[in-house]
């Protein structure tokens, strides 16, 4: 292969490139991700942050123009799961890999053949609205039934201290590992 076809190749991937980068599925997908914070960009790109998006079309913007797009979209689709669709398999393989990465069984793991590791720090970021949580910040809801003089108490602390039920009971388990 001489310089010329070499030339002439890179010309032809770039005009293919450039195509892509104007396809409706990029627009609406990278959009959506700046939008929401996951994804930043120097080309002016309209936002889309209430945008629902088909997860085969996330998929193909990923894979054929911005591989970026694969690293957060498992994150994304955990924190909105509202603004995806698509088949069944297709969101069972990206629940799969969640339940996965949630349980720490992620050995040996990619996605659309972008290693695991790119993926996970993802989950982990805290995005612009603050409404949506990462894994580590979630709350667990668990019931408890405790005695009634134990709930009055529990409430004379809340309006003693103006914090919560749970953070006073928060408190007391942090103490209690401290010593």
């Amino acid at each position: 292969m001489n310089k010329e076809d070499v030339i002439e190749k890179i010309n032809k991937l770039a005009q293919q490139d450039k195509k892509r980068r104007i396809d409706p599925r990029y627009l609406k997908v990278m959009g959506f991700l700046v939008a929401k914070g996951f994804l930043y960009t120097n080309e002016n790109i309209p936002r889309f942050p209430n945008e629902h998006i088909n997860l085969k079309d996330a998929i193909w913007a990923g894979r054929y123009v911005e591989p970026r797009i694969l690293e957060v979209l498992p994150a994304a689709f955990e924190r909105f799961k509202r603004h995806f669709a698509g088949d069944a398999d297709t969101i069972g393989n990206l629940e799969q890999l969640i339940a996965r990465i949630k349980d720490k069984n992620d050995q040996h793991l990619d996605f659309y053949g972008i290693p695991i590791e790119k993926v996970k720090p993802w989950f982990f970021i805290r995005l612009r609205d603050g409404r949506s949580k990462s894994f580590d910040k979630r709350k667990v809801s668990k019931t408890f039934r405790f005695k009634p003089e134990t709930v009055t108490r529990l409430k004379n602390l809340k309006e003693q201290s103006g914090q919560s039920e749970t953070e006073i009971i928060e408190k007391l388990i942090a103490t209690a590992n401290s010593v």
